[in-house]
């Protein structure tokens, strides 16, 4: 008797705790596993995997837009176009980690994108749009509590000229995996060229006159040097220590000079002078970090400075009307390739000889220049003649021996206005910029309010195709791939 009081008892007590444990708690949203699939929680996971991913929408082989919404994984990768032939009209991110004012998910959600349909009828409550906003601005976590996009092999770093914003891209998901606000003053500042070493980045804003120091972990700004006149492009010492800064080729031409920033402390270590004023804009420096070539757009000169005291050595002087808009080195230091806005020419410099050897003729409006690490293989960003209905291109130059020719243009309907480009460490991937002011380029979503967005065409250099085209923030110029 005893023992039957007992276990009526224990039974009972267990009763108690499971019941009152249970308290509160309902079953698992529909098709929500033990792991909310993926997401940080299951109020999240409910909204993407049973308001979202349903029967002929972003579920299944092939979702809407080629986007799935199943589980975290599949939603962090943005568009992904698995068939071939898919003439993709979005091809990136559907969010941006601590950012829902710029994830294009949110603002379809809160119904300010065009077009919406049939993302109208969602019927969202506020609580569960507030869900999702919040969650994406504390960083879009997993179900693990991790940050996507934290730790990429490497990153893609490109200006926003007229947006204040600087693009971060993941180069292993290829997505916009961050946006920074880079503003300094209430009107644009207009970043212009960005350059990366080490723990950090940095950014020259031509209207506000600085150039900042951005920590790569955590995006802020952590330095900046002022009264940096019309700043332009940069080039950086292979040591870190001293960063070149020329005037934006938007100058008035009344400039002899460019700078010598110290990167440690972000001070100006020498204004250096040069001898005839103009636009000293495009600037290449030796792998060996021994001279700096200056090239003067509006007086078609190249200026050598000593790269170590600062000094001018002496100009060598280009035919009337070359306008060398950019410039590059080759990596063994042997050649200067300049982009020739003026005759549409790819030139080549010998260090040696301080004489132009070659030139190429490229399309119109030649602009930044990639060069691939063995220096067989210099790609042309072209902007094109957009008056005439000329998207631009990116023109393949081969070099072999002493000689140089044209091996391919690259093309894309997309194209518009392309203005930057640098490549991979690997050779594998070219990135190039379009500006996009002229309006060529459409993108598929358009958010209401924002100005015109550009674009990052990510080219596969071992087939020379387009692979991929991202929807950037407006006026995309200068980039910077992290090596």
């Amino acid at each position: 008797m005893r023992k039957i009081l007992f276990l009526i008892l224990f039974v009972s007590f267990i009763s108690i705790i499971i019941i009152s444990c249970g308290e509160g708690l309902s079953d698992p949203p529909t098709g929500i596993d033990e792991n909310n699939n993926g997401f940080e929680s299951p109020g999240v996971a409910d909204i993407f995997v049973n308001s979202c991913a349903t029967a002929g929408c972003h579920y299944g082989a092939n979702p809407a837009g080629d986007i799935s919404m199943e589980n975290y994984s599949s939603l962090i990768k943005g568009a992904v176009h698995q068939h071939q032939g898919h003439n993709a009209e979005f091809e990136g991110e559907v969010l941006i980690p601590f950012n829902s004012a710029k994830s294009l998910i949110y603002q379809m959600i809160e119904g300010n994108v065009t077009p919406i349909s049939p993302h109208e009828n969602l019927n969202l409550s506020s609580e569960q749009k507030s869900r999702i906003k919040n969650w994406i601005d504390n960083g879009a976590k997993n179900n693990l509590g991790e940050i996507p996009f934290t730790n990429p092999s490497y990153r893609v770093y490109v200006c926003n000229q007229s947006s204040d914003f600087v693009s971060v891209i993941d180069g292993d998901f290829k997505v916009v995996s961050r946006i920074v606000d880079v503003s300094a003053t209430p009107t644009t500042d207009s970043p212009h060229m960005i350059k990366e070493f080490g723990d950090y980045y940095y950014v020259t804003l031509i209207s506000a006159g600085k150039f900042l120091k951005i920590r790569k972990s955590d995006n802020q700004i952590v330095a900046s040097a002022d009264g940096i006149e019309k700043a332009g492009m940069i080039q950086i010492t292979s040591d870190g220590s001293i960063a070149f800064i020329s005037r934006s080729s938007t100058s008035p031409s009344i400039y002899n000079s460019v700078y010598a920033i110290r990167l440690s402390d972000m001070s100006v270590v020498q204004e250096i002078t040069l001898p005839v004023t103009g636009v000293p804009h495009a600037i290449a420096l030796t792998p060996n970090d021994s001279i700096l070539y200056v090239a003067n757009l509006t007086k078609d000169r190249i200026s050598k400075v000593n790269a170590k005291t600062f000094e001018f050595i002496d100009d060598i002087i280009l035919p009337s009307g070359t306008e060398p808009m950019e410039a590059n080195c080759s990596p063994d230091g042997k050649y200067v390739y300049i982009s020739a806005r003026g005759t549409n020419k790819l030139l080549v410099l010998s260090s040696l000889a301080d004489s132009i050897i070659s030139e190429t003729d490229v399309n119109t409006a030649p602009m930044h220049i990639a060069v691939s690490s063995d220096g067989n293989k210099i790609f042309v960003a072209t902007m094109g003649n957009h008056m005439a209905g000329d998207h631009g291109n990116v023109e393949v130059i081969e070099k072999s021996g002493e000689s140089w020719s044209k091996l391919t243009t690259i093309t894309d309907h997309r194209f518009s206005m392309p203005h930057g480009c640098d490549i991979s460490a690997d050779n594998n991937y070219l990135f190039v910029s379009s500006r996009n002011t002229s309006g060529m380029f459409t993108p598929k979503f358009k958010v209401n309010g924002e100005g015109t967005n550009g674009n990052l065409a990510i080219i596969d250099t071992r087939t020379m195709s387009v692979i991929k085209v991202l929807e950037l923030e407006e006026y995309p110029s200068g980039l910077v791939v992290e090596k």
